[in-house]
């Protein structure tokens, strides 16, 4: 998909600019990169072994992923689309964990055992442990200056503008509760050779698996008034930024955070491979941001993967960890332009460049393909979501949101960052309308469509 001459565009480009290129990495991509990427690439493995052993897992199975959705039945327009290589399977943790300590897996067990019947071999299994779906019980638990109510700002949310009771991401009882949760999960899993990978590294979540930490500083507009409560109403100033430093927030402690989560979740589970969903923070403040929009992603990157300039080894686990990005939408700027452009760290593109710099089919990144994407949207909802997964009315498939345009324009766009994996919603995974698009998609990509 992407040739070795415009790998080496990029490694003359990014050395005119060295101070936004991801950091202390720009010497490989300066004059003589190839060569350097290789020692460079033996110095970090070297600094690795002084921890432990890298780590291996079944290879990503390559294609396009489809979600099991809710309930307890597949779909059968997801079992008939064979361009669907693997299933995504979930549950909420205030169902798994109602009482502290006891763990009800029935939920997840019902829905692995539907998708292996229907015949699908590969799964990537999580349980969201997000702010919004704590038990309550744990919530309870906690004291006042423990916890901070955030408005939900979204409103294709049930919650949208009421306070979301949200427990400090540092609070040890939180904290430790959700690392007790990930090795029992691991127990109970790891195991099972079609669980492939498992999305159980989130740290920063508030709403999902997804990197969603509740970061408005701005004007929500709420439902017109009166609302009964909790539901807010008319035009609410928020500043969550402002909130979170006031319970004590700091960007090392969320870091301290990410880097037990991931540690957890690879410890767990040794033999799957494991994701991470990356994203940015409102750099308003820049004790909140740490300075930048991406400063709290690339540090968790540098921790994972290593950064031989600043002495930081690899994980173990560095060479079956994928991060990806959750956002992609029709109107999204192709992977390859980031090939031979590099942005600044203070917007979103730059988390763009991550996922590309971690596909990139070739150096310095240790594994070509070794990060994904997924869908923001679905393209089935159009207009009703006000066309998010078409990049809104002015997006390349006009205000009308045709889904069929939406959908290809959307794989067409993401194919382009060479990633292992495209992970689309449950609305478009079961629409006969896509089968043969996404069938194309995961072809493309190297993938193996599925059999009857």
């Amino acid at each position: 998909m992407n040739s070795k001459n415009r790998g080496r565009k990029l490694i003359v480009k990014q050395c005119k600019n060295r101070d936004l290129v991801i950091r202390n990495h720009t010497a490989l991509w300066c004059q003589g990169a190839l060569i350097l990427a290789v020692l460079v690439s033996w110095c970090t493995i070297l600094l690795g072994a002084n921890t432990a052993r890298a780590q291996t897992a079944p290879p990503y199975p390559i294609g396009v992923w489809g979600s099991f959705g809710v309930g307890h039945d597949i779909d059968p327009g997801l079992v008939n689309n064979l361009g669907i290589v693997g299933i995504m399977i979930s549950d909420d943790w205030s169902n798994v964990e109602q009482v502290p300590g006891v763990y009800d897996w029935g939920t997840l067990d019902a829905r692995i055992a539907a998708a292996k019947a229907a015949g699908f071999q590969y799964i990537a299994l999580s349980v969201t442990d997000s702010s919004s779906r704590t038990p309550q019980w744990l919530l309870d638990s906690l004291p006042p200056d423990q916890e901070v109510d955030l408005l939900d700002d979204a409103p294709i949310h049930k919650t949208f503008c009421q306070p979301i009771q949200t427990a400090l991401y540092w609070n040890s009882t939180f904290h430790q509760a959700r690392l007790r949760l990930i090795a029992a999960m691991g127990a109970k899993y790891t195991n099972d050779p079609a669980i492939v990978a498992v999305n159980m590294a989130a740290f920063a979540n508030h709403n999902s698996q997804d990197w969603n930490i509740q970061d408005a500083i701005e004007n929500i507009v709420c439902p017109r008034c009166p609302q009964p409560p909790p539901t807010s109403c008319g035009t609410v100033a928020v500043d969550q930024a402002s909130q979170w430093l006031a319970a004590g927030w700091s960007e090392q402690r969320m870091l301290n955070i990410g880097k037990d989560t991931c540690d957890a979740a690879a410890a767990a589970f040794p033999n799957q491979n494991i994701k991470l969903p990356i994203g940015g923070l409102d750099i308003t403040y820049s004790a909140f941001s740490g300075g930048t929009y991406t400063t709290l992603c690339r540090d968790i990157q540098d921790y994972v993967y290593g950064n031989a300039s600043l002495g930081i080894p690899p994980r173990p686990y560095a060479n079956r960890f994928f991060m990806q990005r959750n956002t992609v939408a029709a109107n999204w700027q192709v992977g390859t332009y980031f090939d031979t452009y590099v942005p600044g760290f203070n917007a979103d593109p730059y988390i763009k460049y991550m996922i590309r710099a971690h596909a990139h089919p070739n150096p310095p990144w240790t594994t070509p393909g070794q990060a994904g994407l997924q869908m923001v949207a679905a393209a089935t909802l159009g207009a009703v979501t006000d066309c998010r997964q078409g990049g809104g009315p002015d997006g390349p498939c006009g205000p009308t949101c045709d889904p069929t345009c939406v959908m290809q324009t959307s794989l067409d766009v993401a194919r382009t960052y060479g990633t292992a994996f495209i992970e689309i919603w449950a609305q478009d995974d079961a629409n006969p309308a896509f089968y043969d698009m996404i069938r194309a998609a995961t072809i493309a990509m190297g993938g193996t469509p599925r059999r009857r």
